[in-house]
């Protein structure tokens, strides 16, 4: 190797006379001594590269030249092929040079042949062509030059030239390395339409990782390519990739196809398939194809294991279809599959969930055979919650302390439960008890250090810190408590702080961790650092997943911007993500909100065309979205597809039907489905009650909205927040109407719903004393009861301290701020408007001025407009023009009711200036003054003698198609013809 090298060296460097720059010199041997050396072929070779020359037959003389190159086994041997063409005075061309490249290149030698490009090809100003460039393609690769290599076969592709199938192979396999598996798929088809192509097992490879990553169409457009190079089925390795990948993009429909394709060409489709498949269907929510699969499992006699079981169980309980759940239960045991910690936590998780919460106890307290469950913090975390959900929050705290003592380590979804027993501003007390139980059950670092600390968020760092050091797994579930605890406090910055120095210790944060952060910027109101937040993410190693595309959905949604959700849907579909069922509920349940049917219909039609199975509360939601806006046809149908997919609807899609049908004035649609829900067997609940006691109190009609919720105790179902917030916030309405006189609308019906909800428990008797609607005292006994039975959220102090000021007790309604304030729950812009309205209402304008400016919330809409109408309606028109000004410095404007009062105000106290910039910032709005306060204005205008703007304001009612013959002072027109401004 040694001696190729030299003389390969010295052919290069050292030769001048000829255009292929090798030597000029007679290095060969004589015919004799060749003829030794070589074989006779090589010999014979040699002799009509002579003959060939000498006929003046040069293109065919290199074309010998170029495949007894090809030929040698050596470099020297090349190396003396081509300074023997050289003495002959036969120039080698592109193409030998290609051949001598190419075999420098396999003997181990690219710089070699590099040199050789770079001095005889370039230096010698011949031009690369197809021959030089492929074998420039395969040097630079072994060089590890890929992004020169890549640059060539470009050339080539552009030149077109036809690539070789070494060349494109290798360029292909290198981006297949680097996971660039379009741009590989890219060239793949570029070579093909060259009339080239790769390797097989170059194709392979390309299809596996094409398969591997989603990019399943780019797969499906190899298949004919590899059936094509193998000639016969596709090998059941590819089949299984391409199985795979349609499985991992959640296109189970596309799986099974290509499942029965295998069969049908003779492969034997394994357990572990079967297996994937139905697990796909249950992440669909398609159970009837997933029950399917079981029975054709079981008719091939395959082995039915826990995995089967456990994921059929799960796909029932997700929908809310518990009987079925438990009939696969019941199997489980019946063929003697082992059950396993996940069996048990799915089970209890199903009893938590219909609220049997003593027989999920009994089932985690009882299990047999399985070690693990009594440490299983999944399941601790759903009977801790179901106790809470159920009123027992003393058997939660002490379910919880029975964990802790177990020396069961709570995770950051049992403090997500923890933060909403206990009571609030406590969060990092509570995230430091997690802390010290890591500590305690993980990681074995001494306390009485961080005991010496005295501030609660210093311990909480130095601790979390201290387990980072110790072990990265624990400290990341220990970071997702913190990043929790201060997200619920809206404190971003310090959450965002604490998970950078994590990941300086080397810790890697939770999925969990990321997405409250990204939650809480939504809450924070500052969407718009999401991407750089997000980028910041991905620098730390996190990818978003499917939970944090579903959580800006539902932040968006909650904002009413259903356009920016919708967006995000298209975004998870260009990255190869396939929306979950609920990101396309949130959105349809926003547009029907919004009263936008059809879209809301469209989007519902998408998710089918998706491939996504909708489960229950998608049908819901689009059931409640025709509701909504009195498409009750469709409403049916739905309600129909909800029967055949479902076997029955659950009580939340009877609620909506009820109450939707209630609520379009329809009450003997209602009843008839109220009467299929008994039927079904379920009962009312506190949700349908509070839906028609909202309805009937829109209505006015109070008396009937009180005897409903007398119904609520009366049937032993238990009031929550939302029934007592909507029953005081009625009550409030209620004696406002009795102020105001209004008369109340009686809805034709109603006792005949009344009667089918007594038929659900007969013993009902509703008091009389539920008809004393209107009386402050009554008032007080709601309040007085609301206090007594549950403890109160912000919503529900708020509609507490409403019924203090509806009932005239200012005072006490401040003693109930301040003993709000006390417990930690800060008020709200709610919380103060309800104040100052009082104020108002009260003659007591400065008090409600100073409410307004001592907030220690930031002004919304409706606190300027109670504050506006405030001071119109006590004639200080100074003082509500500049909260105006106020008002849109902060990008706020009233409604056009606040509007025409401060015009009102305005012109009653002759400030015809402000009144006309209020006149044009309504216009500016798209709102037209009413044609009297119009008028007037103008009328003023035309006696202050200002002519011109009486006729810019006439020009804006012209405008708004309002005319000033409906005027009855015809002293008006007699001033403008006058002034010849008409």
């Amino acid at each position: 190797m040694l001696k190729a090298k030299a003389l390969w060296y010295r052919l290069v460097k050292y030769r001048k006379a000829t255009t292929c720059a090798l030597p000029s010199e007679p290095s060969l041997p004589t015919s004799a001594a060749v003829s030794a050396a070589w074989s006779d072929h090589q010999s014979r070779c040699l002799s009509l590269i002579v003959k060939l020359g000498q006929r003046g037959l040069t293109d065919s003389a290199r074309e010998v030249i170029r495949r007894v190159i090809d030929g040698c086994s050596s470099i020297s041997e090349a190396a003396l092929v081509a300074d023997f063409a050289v003495n002959n005075g036969i120039d080698l061309d592109s193409c030998c040079y290609g051949a001598l490249i190419r075999k420098l290149t396999e003997m181990g030698q690219p710089g070699l042949a590099e040199t050789l490009y770079n001095q005889s090809v370039i230096g010698n100003g011949i031009v690369p062509d197809s021959w030089v460039l492929n074998s420039m393609v395969l040097c630079l690769v072994k060089l590890r030059r890929f992004d020169e290599a890549k640059a060539h076969l470009d050339r080539i592709l552009a030149s077109g030239y036809v690539p070789s199938k070494n060349a494109s192979s290798l360029v292909v396999d290198e981006l297949c390395n680097q996971d660039q598996f379009l741009e590989a798929y890219l060239y793949f088809e570029q070579v093909k339409a060259r009339g080239s192509g790769l390797w097989l097992w170059c194709c392979k490879r390309l299809f596996k990782g094409l398969c591997g990553h989603g990019h399943l169409d780019e797969a499906i457009g190899m298949l004919d390519t590899l059936c094509e190079m193998t000639r016969m089925p596709l090998p059941i390795n590819l089949y299984k990739s391409l199985f795979y990948g349609f499985c991992r993009r959640g296109c189970a429909a596309e799986a099974e196809a290509l499942f029965d394709h295998m069969e049908a060409d003779g492969y034997f489709v394994d357990k572990v398939m079967y297996t994937c498949l139905m697990k796909e269907y249950c992440k669909d929510n398609n159970m009837t194809m997933a029950m399917r699969l079981y029975l054709r499992m079981a008719e091939k006699c395959c082995e039915l294991d826990t995995y089967i079981f456990n994921t059929l169980i799960h796909g029932f309980m997700k929908l809310g279809i518990l009987d079925k759940a438990r009939v696969m239960f019941s199997q489980m045991i019946k063929k003697g599959v082992p059950l396993n910690v996940f069996t048990y936590h799915i089970m209890i998780g199903s009893y938590c969930k219909e609220g049997n919460v003593d027989y999920a106890l009994r089932l985690f307290e009882n299990s047999t055979g399985v070690e693990d469950i009594s440490h299983n913090v999944h399941c601790y975390t759903n009977l801790i919650s179901a106790f809470y959900k159920k009123g027992g929050l003393d058997k939660a705290v002490d379910l919880l302390m029975r964990m802790l003592d177990k020396g069961v380590v709570p995770d950051h979804i049992t403090y997500f439960v923890l933060l909403k027993m206990l009571p609030k501003c406590h969060e990092l007390k509570y995230a430091l008890v997690i802390l010290q139980a890591l500590v305690d059950n993980g990681c074995g670092i001494d306390p009485s250090v961080i005991d010496d600390l005295g501030n609660i968020e210093v311990k909480v760092e130095s601790l979390l810190e201290e387990i980072a050091r110790k072990d990265a797994k624990l400290a990341a579930k220990g970071l997702a408590v913190v990043t929790t605890a201060l997200c619920s406090q809206r404190n971003f910055t310090a959450a965002l702080s604490r998970m950078e120095k994590m990941v300086n210790l080397g810790c890697t944060p939770l999925p969990f961790s990321y997405n409250s952060v990204i939650k809480c910027l939504f809450q924070e109101g500052v969407i718009e650092d999401l991407g750089s937040l997000v980028n910041l993410f991905q620098e730390w190693g996190f990818v978003p997943d499917p939970d944090t595309y579903l959580i800006m959905v539902n932040e968006l949604c909650k904002n009413n911007d259903s356009d920016a959700a919708l967006a995000v849907i298209d975004v998870m579909e260009e990255l190869g993500l396939r929306p979950r069922v609920a990101i396309y509920s949130s959105i349809i349940s926003s547009l029907g909100k919004q009263k936008r049917v059809v879209e809301a219909e469209e989007t519902f039609a998408k998710m089918l065309d998706s491939g996504i199975h909708p489960d229950e509360i998608a049908y819901m939601v689009m059931i409640n979205a025709y509701a909504r806006n009195a498409r009750i046809h469709e409403a049916n149908e739905l309600v129909e597809e909800v029967v055949k997919h479902f076997v029955r609807p659950s009580s939340f899609t009877y609620t909506v039907l009820i109450s939707g049908f209630v609520k379009k004035g329809m009450i003997e649609k209602g009843c008839q489905y109220l009467d299929k829900m008994l039927e079904d067997g379920l009962s009312p609940n506190v949700v349908l009650y509070t839906s028609l006691i909202g309805h009937f109190l829109k209505k006015g009609d109070f008396k009937f909205s009180f005897t409903l919720f007398g119904l609520i105790g009366e049937n032993e179902i238990k009031h929550d927040h939302i029934a007592y917030i909507t029953l005081l916030s009625g009550l409030w309405r209620a004696m406002a109407r009795k102020k105001k006189r209004q008369v109340v609308f009686v809805e034709p019906g109603k006792e005949k719903l009344l009667r089918r909800l007594l038929h659900a428990n007969p013993l009902v008797s509703v008091s009389s004393s539920m008809c004393n609607y209107g009386s402050k005292s009554f008032a007080m006994e709601v309040i007085r009861k609301v206090k007594k039975h549950i403890i109160p959220n912000l919503y529900l102090h708020n509609a507490i301290i409403a019924g203090y000021c509806a009932a005239g007790r200012l005072d006490e309604a401040y003693n109930h701020l301040e003993s709000m304030q006390k417990k930690g729950i800060v008020p709200n812009q709610v919380t103060s408007t309800i104040l100052m309205k009082s104020h108002i209402e009260a003659g007591e304008i400065e008090s409600a001025i100073d409410l307004f400016e001592e907030s220690n919330c930031e002004p919304d809409q409706v606190m300027y407009s109670t504050l506006l109408k405030g001071l119109c309606e006590s004639e200080r028109p100074v003082d509500a023009f500049a909260l105006v000004l106020e008002m849109q410095k902060n990008e706020f404007h009233p409604n056009k009711y606040c509007y025409e009062k401060l015009l009102r105000c305005l012109c009653y106290s002759r400030l015809t200036m402000e009144a006309v910039k209020v006149v044009k910032d309504m216009a500016a709005l798209g709102f037209w003054p009413r044609s009297v306060s119009h008028t007037w204005l103008i009328y003023i205008l035309c006696e202050e003698k200002r002519l011109r703007e009486a006729r810019a304001l006439f020009a804006i009612m012209v405008q708004s198609g309002r005319s000033l013959f409906n005027c009855t002072n015809p002293g008006l027109f007699k001033m403008l013809y006058q002034n010849q401004q008409l």
